[in-house]
């Protein structure tokens, strides 16, 4: 993004310390490709940047590039007005790698593989300056940990892109602690600006020690999924998912997950936000932006009103009564999140439970 080419509207916030500056809601680019859609999504980018949100995350494995060619053509005439960022590390066209999932495309099978050694690297950003229609990433993150491939080496091939002006800032997502803190050791005197994980008040695994240690080393922290797929935004409280609903199939989703969710919802988040007259999604994300450590969270929008519910959750602020009271009765919802799974998974996830309520306690 060219300095100073958007007068923004919300307070911005370093990340990390690197040289990007970036609004609190950074819009979620996992689009998907129609006509009518593209007509859709040039509105709600014309009314995130017309807000000042002017920070866009995509990656190469969302709709398996056609996101990224998608948004490429709806950034054309304003790409210097957005902070872009994209990943790297996730290939479904070769067989090397650990596999991460399992997807198809038009029918046919497709295998996400890890693949962070530095030719894969390469690609992947020299692929996305083609589908984008750019010269330049803001922000680069490795999308997922490569257990095959040294830490060392992936940064160093990040930091080659860097030198060559075709990546601003590095990241890093869904890595733990141990791995950030070895990608930034990595990195040497470039800075690492950033990690990406999931978090919400349905997903609190990043308060043990994730957000103590970005506060700590002065790192960004990007939420993704912040309303848990839609979930925590209220519009399901009148029916559930359809079957063929990818979302349906999830633990969360389960309907007696759903139905404990649903309360909670309606006891503590509901009645604030009608006390200030907004939805239930900008009470959820309030309470995200209110978490020590979180620099931005990264939120879907499929219109306009979607963005402008993104854009009232930062103007509520809530109560330290609220903040907290939100907080432990999320903490203490009894979701059963592995069913199914082996015994020592759905014990782990009950340890994990247990310990979240007491850390909740000791902060009251």
């Amino acid at each position: 993004m060219s300095d100073g080419a958007v007068p923004a509207r919300v307070a911005v916030r370093p990340l990390g310390h690197s040289d990007l500056v970036i609004p609190p809601i950074v819009l979620g680019g996992m689009f998907r490709d129609s006509s009518q859609r593209e007509t859709d999504l040039a509105r709600v980018i014309d009314c995130a940047l017309e807000a000042g949100l002017y920070a866009i995350d995509t990656a190469p494995l969302y709709d398996f590039g056609e996101s990224e060619r998608l948004l490429g053509r709806l950034l054309v005439g304003r790409r210097g007005r957005v902070c872009l960022m994209s990943k790297v590390g996730l290939r479904w066209d070769d067989a090397w790698g650990e596999l991460l999932f399992s997807a198809a495309q038009g029918g046919r099978p497709i295998d996400v593989r890890r693949d962070s050694r530095p030719e894969a690297i390469r690609r992947d950003v020299e692929e996305s300056l083609l589908r984008l229609g750019c010269e330049t990433l803001d922000l680069v993150q490795v999308h997922h940990r490569d257990r095959l491939t040294p830490i060392a080496e992936t940064m160093g091939a990040l930091a080659r892109l860097h030198d060559e002006g075709k990546l601003r800032a590095i990241g890093v997502s869904n890595f733990t602690p141990e791995d950030i803190e070895a990608a930034r050791v990595a990195l040497g005197a470039l800075p690492l600006a950033s990690t990406q994980n999931c978090y919400s008040l349905l997903e609190r695994g990043a308060e043990d020690a994730l957000l103590p240690w970005v506060r700590r080393n002065e790192v960004g922290f990007l939420a993704y999924s912040p309303l848990a797929q839609g979930l925590l935004a209220g519009r399901l409280l009148a029916g559930g998912l359809p079957a063929s609903d990818g979302r349906s199939r999830g633990p969360l989703f389960q309907s007696a997950n759903v139905e404990r969710i649903h309360v909670a919802l309606r006891s503590v988040v509901l009645p604030i936000g009608e006390r200030a007259g907004i939805g239930i999604a900008s009470v959820a994300l309030a309470w995200v932006f209110m978490q020590s450590g979180v620099t931005a969270a990264i939120v879907g929008a499929q219109d306009e009103r979607q963005v402008r519910d993104a854009i009232a959750a930062l103007e509520l602020r809530l109560s330290t009564d609220e903040f907290g009271q939100i907080g432990r009765v999320f903490a203490e919802l009894p979701i059963a999140r592995a069913a199914g799974a082996p015994l020592h998974r759905r014990i782990a996830d009950r340890l994990s439970g247990v310990l979240r309520r007491r850390l909740e306690q000791l902060r009251r």
